[in-house]
């Protein structure tokens, strides 16, 4: 069994970093697998996957020379699993490959991408995919409308993080180390998050750590220096290794006006490290309050602030709900347990 997985590219995203937890997993267990990707030698995880002896086919150039390679490389492979509906458009014209394999399908975005010919090149490729997956059921219960589907045909895997064997050690120092993980883009409300820190005079009780870089960092950086934050708020950048980023925090804060499932709730509910998030997407499945996270509405900073200084005043509660959310992501979202749902069906 060889197993193809076919990506729009490497950058930073859920569906992206799900590939590569999926990858990692199956290259342990001495599967034979690797990855066809449409972006570039240079996007952020090709270099980490091909770091783990993976190989990793860049399919670039015009449409005939993109066609005849990703033609050339399915045909090696016995199961191809794709994970992006640009994908499904790009096979369109090859499809007649595709009914000679084991074709899987995940759904990772609960938003089409804009490209065009979406819907048509998913009804095609109702010919050869042998099953569908979305990562959530509200993707799953969307499915007719996005492409004229029926939800029945659709099975929910969770996405997949790694999980270690104890939780970290959270809230030993006198700071709190607060972290938000994404991508700087309005959506994610980062700029509110540095305001109320402000505000809130946070200073004087926790550090917050930014990592991820993109458009809207130029204005975080603006508001850090016009409140006079440097030093309580970090400009991390763009970090891969997820092991460095949640070394040294105690809680992750998610602000977002609107999402799916972000990754980085998985990833840090998996060190023991707990979320304080708007209850947008999928969230409000995950985290219950108290429990093993906390939520509050989205703009709603006042109560923001008490659930945070609730935690900032009691650290014991913060351990336990920490310790609550990394046995609850250990039970319903283990990689090797979501890997091996997709193994069963490659066969």
């Amino acid at each position: 069994m060889r197993i193809l997985h076919c990506v729009s590219s490497l950058k930073v995203g859920g569906a992206e970093k799900c590939v590569k937890n999926l990858v990692k997993a199956q290259n342990q267990k001495n599967l034979s697998v690797e990855i066809l990707s449409f972006g570039h030698k240079s996007d952020s995880f090709q270099k980490e996957i091909e770091a783990l002896g993976v190989n990793v086919v860049n399919i670039n150039g015009n449409i005939v020379k993109r066609l005849w390679l990703a033609a050339k490389v399915i045909m090696k492979f016995s199961s191809i699993h794709i994970h992006s509906p640009a994908v499904i458009k790009a096979f369109a014209p090859i499809f007649p490959i595709l009914l000679l394999k084991r074709v899987i399908y995940t759904i990772h975005g609960e938003i089409e991408p804009p490209i065009s010919f979406v819907k048509g090149s998913h009804k095609l490729a109702r010919l050869y995919l042998n099953n569908i997956f979305a990562v959530s059921e509200s993707i799953k219960q969307g499915i007719r409308v996005r492409y004229g589907w029926s939800s029945c045909a659709v099975t929910v895997v969770n996405n997949g993080v790694y999980c270690q064997k104890n939780p970290n050690d959270i809230a030993q120092q006198s700071f709190l180390n607060l972290c938000t993980v994404c991508r700087l883009v309005p959506l994610k409300n980062i700029s509110q998050l540095v305001e109320e820190f402000a505000r809130r005079n946070l200073a004087d009780y926790a550090v917050l750590n930014i990592f991820g870089d993109g458009p809207e960092r130029e204005q975080i950086e603006r508001l850090v220096s016009k409140h006079k934050l440097h030093g309580a708020v970090v400009m991390h950048g763009e970090i891969l290794d997820e092991d460095m980023i949640y070394s040294q925090q105690d809680l992750l804060l998610i602000n977002s006006t609107t999402e799916g499932l972000p990754m980085s709730l998985l990833e840090a509910m998996a060190r023991g490290i707990p979320a304080l998030s708007t209850s947008v997407g999928q969230i409000p499945n995950l985290l219950s309050q108290n429990e093993n996270g906390f939520t509050y509405p989205v703009n709603d900073t006042d109560g923001w602030y008490r659930l945070l200084l609730s935690q900032i005043r009691d650290r014991n509660n913060l351990i336990q709900v920490g310790r609550r959310a990394f046995a609850f992501v250990k039970q319903n979202y283990a990689i090797d347990d979501v890997s091996s749902v997709y193994e069963a069906k490659y066969r």
